[in-house]
């Protein structure tokens, strides 16, 4: 009967450890739960934490990233307008320099005109002026000619006339001459006598001499007051 009731006892005790055991158990898988989901927890708002952070991390830097694109495609857009500013200033200057170098050209070909219109005005004046003074030339030397050929003809006939005269004149010189020799002295012959040969040519020399003398016209007496140098 004891043992029956030690074992009751030990059935009991076994199995009031059992209960208190499995309370502990339970109550330590409960705690250990409790601390692991507090764990858990914890974690969990520390990575939602840092999700935020860096969350509001990443926000900040696109909105710094954001904001530095914006400045810098302003200043990409204020530089692009400078530039374009700048170009349109240089195609402005380069067009008022072209109009202006095509004035000038313009000019300067007008000016060119005129001055090869001129030149060839002049030039044709000139070539009119030469022509008709080369005209005048020619008829002066024409007539020059025709007066060179008059006077050289009046020259001719007077020279002629003159030749005549003085042809007339020797003849009728020649004929008073002989009619004077008549009257004169006789002519000496060359002959001498064929023993002389010595004195052959001598004489006949002075007989020329002599006989040219003889044949001379006689001098006639000049009016007073004209010059006898020849």
């Amino acid at each position: 009967m004891n043992r029956g009731i030690i074992i009751t006892v030990i059935v009991i005790a076994l199995a009031a450890g059992g209960v208190y055991g499995y309370r502990n158990h339970k109550a330590t898988t409960e705690r250990e739960m409790q601390e692991r989901r507090a764990t858990f927890d914890k974690a969990e708002s520390a990575r939602r934490a840092e999700e935020a952070r860096k969350k509001v991390e990443a926000e900040a830097e696109a909105n710094r990233l954001a904001d530095a694109k914006v400045a810098a495609d302003r200043e990409a857009a204020a530089k692009e307008l400078e530039r374009a500013r700048a170009e349109q200033a240089a195609a402005e200057e380069a067009r008022l320099a072209a109009e202006l170098e095509a004035k000038k050209a313009t000019e300067d070909r007008e000016r060119l005109a005129l001055e090869r219109a001129k030149i060839t005005a002049e030039a044709r004046i000139e070539a009119e002026r030469r022509e008709k003074a080369a005209a005048e030339a020619e008829a002066a030397r024409l007539a020059a000619l025709e007066e060179i050929t008059r006077v050289e003809r009046d020259k001719k006939a007077t020279a002629d006339r003159e030749a005549a005269r003085l042809a007339a004149l020797k003849r009728q010189q020649e004929l008073e001459a002989a009619e004077a020799l008549k009257k004169k002295a006789p002519v000496i012959n060359r002959s001498i006598m064929p023993a002389d040969y010595k004195r052959r040519e001598h004489y006949y020399l002075d007989v020329e001499m002599e006989n040219a003398e003889n044949a001379k016209p006689p001098t006639r007496p000049k009016p007073a007051g004209q010059n006898t140098t020849p």
